[in-house]
């Protein structure tokens, strides 16, 4: 386990880059909170600057890392220009940085242009307060110019994407691999299975077909018992099983049938948990995050579409 300093730019009476009603400061939270999630899933420590709309001077940032002995840190911005035709992502270094650390500003300016970018503009030094008072390698990612369409699209759209991207990033530096989404969770995720279900899974904790069928079955299962259908349960996303769904879930909604799209949410990478059953804010959250990544009307509502995209492609 290493210790990773996320750290969302500006806050609270600094909003940091502005574009009308969109300031840089929620973004840069938002993508924070994301990284946090996904950091503490796969076993690391995270500790963030904030977790909310403050303001934290920039030497209290640095500060607090150094008192952290991280191993690494990220702090999170969106660019701003007066010509709004300028776009692209970069991640930055100190100038005179140690070579390892703009290995590993490349590292991760590779994964987000992996994931898809209007333009790379790599990773680059300069002299930023934040970098240049931690301890720690540190790198400054500027995921997208706040002050261009198409990169604010792109934000939205690839948001858990880039988000996934990040991480793989920061864990390649750390010189570990991402796991398979919380293992201990998908463990768990296969003894509901086969004790609700009796879908005859190894409990191994790994994502996989197997997993994904054993969620087919549990699908197939509740649609026949809420909706008296006759779905031949098999664990392929049949042309039948999509026709079953005629009752998208939403938010409200409870029971086993929500805690299937809890656990098809979690094995794609959206929902962290707790896998509880219940569509509460956060998995109306994770539904509408899902149906953006996957350019499906993001509506909150896990209907046909939903889970086709979380569990198919349908099969004749």
């Amino acid at each position: 386990m290493s210790i990773v300093v996320l750290d969302p730019g500006h806050g609270g009476r600094d909003p940091g880059a502005v574009n009308g009603a969109r300031l840089e400061k929620n973004d840069n939270l938002r993508l924070g909170l994301a990284l946090q999630t996904r950091l503490q899933a796969q076993g690391q420590q995270v500790i963030i600057t904030r977790s909310t709309d403050v303001f934290v001077p920039l030497l209290e940032r640095s500060t607090l890392s150094n008192n952290s002995s991280a191993d690494i840190f990220v702090s999170l911005h969106r660019n701003a220009f007066t010509n709004a035709a300028a776009n692209g992502v970069e991640t930055w270094v100190q100038t005179g940085a140690p070579a390892g650390n703009v290995t590993n500003a490349r590292n991760v300016q590779n994964e987000i242009v992996g994931v898809g970018v209007q333009s790379d503009r790599g990773a680059r030094s300069g002299n930023y307060s934040v970098l240049r008072n931690t301890r720690a390698p540190a790198m400054m990612v500027e995921l997208g110019f706040i002050t261009n369409a198409r990169d604010n699209q792109l934000f939205d759209l690839r948001f858990d994407a880039y988000a996934d991207a990040i991480v793989r990033g920061i864990l390649l530096s750390l010189g570990q691999s991402p796991g398979p989404p919380a293992g201990d969770t998908v463990a768990s995720i296969q003894r509901a299975l086969n004790r609700r279900y009796n879908a005859g899974l190894a409990v191994d904790g790994r994502d996989g077909p197997a997993t994904r069928r054993g969620l087919v079955i549990g699908l197939q299962l509740e649609l026949n018992c809420a909706f008296g259908r006759d779905i031949q349960v098999d664990g392929v996303f049949s042309a039948a099983t999509r026709a079953a769904i005629t009752r998208g879930l939403r938010r409200g909604d409870r029971g086993n049938w929500v805690y299937i799209l809890q656990a098809s949410l979690h094995v794609n990478g959206f929902f962290p948990g707790p896998l509880d059953g219940s569509f509460d804010p956060a998995a109306d959250a994770a539904v509408r995050n899902f149906q953006r990544a996957r350019g499906l009307v993001a509506d909150g509502i896990a209907g046909p579409a939903t889970f086709t995209a979380l569990l198919g492609p349908v099969a004749a």
